[in-house]
């Protein structure tokens, strides 16, 4: 019997990093795993017209796996799909299909569902509906970032684990992740008693670790399609923070050794700003509207390490673009953090259980 694992969540709650470190400790553990998601988000076009989820890509370049990207992928959808009423048994069955090819020969399987447990609940591809077909063991993943979302968290689980039983099937037991330091004990006092006594099993608190998913300066620079100018040997460096610079040096010398490996956002003619912010180390600089800076800013980075980006777009452009490549895990991004990541699940995870009961 092949042990199969569902993954999902509410919104951006780490559910790929967590597919992807339980699937590494059941390689550890000798296990053939695979990885499946078979309703996936259109996040890229490749040459050939083709859209991909770039997750899937992720996982299946850091693990080797050997699946095509269609089979660990068969149905890959924008944000219209309602169309996809009339075709739903035909959706349903392709799916079916590609998960036997998916489990044939293999000891386990982490499955990632597409957005939240009802999603895709109009075409018959939600949650309970596809772990029944798969027999999985559905485990949900709350978010826990900041106070306000903290407390909602017991009523988000009780919640999917009334709509998961009326469409016969069960909730295995939930995983708290992102929990801010400060909010530690108040999670483990108050929230993790309140959910078992309801009756659902916690398997892990994990602290919010923001490198985990925080992109590189080279996952921004393949994003935002920018042309290197200087530090192509810094690229690696992790950005955690976005600032823009618009305000006096003065000003901004302050608000930019606030931040943490910022990637700072500004106009390629603002070379007194620029140099300002090259003093503070950040991880990378962004220049906007195609403006080349000046020798002496190239040399000031050479010297500092400080990778310097240019793109095309006017700034608040840029910013809307950076948005969107921080929700994007790129294959590098996972290997370079792959020990950290199994790290993290060793230690916060009962992860053994997940497989096991």
């Amino acid at each position: 019997m092949v042990k199969s694992i569902y993954i999902t969540g509410s919104g951006y709650c780490g559910k790929t990093i967590i597919a992807y470190g339980l699937l590494r400790k059941l390689i550890d553990e000798g296990l053939k795993a695979s990885y499946f998601k078979p309703i996936s988000i259109a996040r890229k076009r490749l040459s050939g017209g083709r859209y991909v989820d770039t997750d899937v890509i992720a996982l299946k370049e850091a693990l080797n796996l050997s699946e095509p990207v269609d089979v660990i992928s068969p149905v890959v959808l924008g944000d219209r799909y309602i169309e996809l009423r009339s075709r739903a048994k035909e959706v349903v069955e392709a799916v079916e299909e590609c998960y036997r090819r998916i489990i044939d020969g293999k000891d386990a399987v982490v499955i990632e569902s597409h957005g939240y447990p009802e999603t895709l609940l109009s075409i018959r591809c939600s949650v309970p509906e596809l772990a029944k077909l798969f027999n999985s063991k559905v485990i949900f993943v709350a978010g826990c970032r900041g106070i306000a979302s903290i407390d909602r968290v017991v009523d988000k689980a009780l919640l999917y684990e009334d709509f998961m039983e009326k469409h016969g099937y069960k909730i295995h037991g939930v995983l708290l992740n992102s929990v801010q330091p400060p909010f530690i004990e108040r999670v483990r006092e108050l929230l993790v008693p309140a959910l078992e006594d309801a009756g659902i099993k916690v398997f892990g608190v994990i602290s919010e670790r923001r490198a985990l998913l925080a992109p590189t300066a080279r996952d921004i620079a393949e994003a935002l399609g920018a042309e290197v100018l200087e530090g192509e040997s810094f690229l690696d460096n992790i950005i955690e923070d976005v600032l823009i610079g618009a305000m006096s040096p003065e000003n901004a010398l302050r608000w930019f050794r606030r931040a943490v490996n910022a990637a700072i956002v500004t106009g390629g003619d603002r070379s007194d700003l620029i140099l300002q912010a090259i003093e503070t180390k950040p991880s990378v600089i962004i220049l906007t509207g195609n403006l080349y800076p000046s020798i002496r800013v190239l040399i000031k980075a050479r010297e500092a390490g400080v990778p310097i980006l240019l793109v095309p777009y006017d700034t608040y452009t840029t910013i809307e673009k950076l948005s969107e490549a921080q929700s994007i895990i790129t294959p590098a991004s996972l290997k370079m953090r792959g020990s950290e990541i199994v790290d993290v699940i060793e230690k916060s995870v009962d992860w053994k259980s997940i497989i096991n009961e």
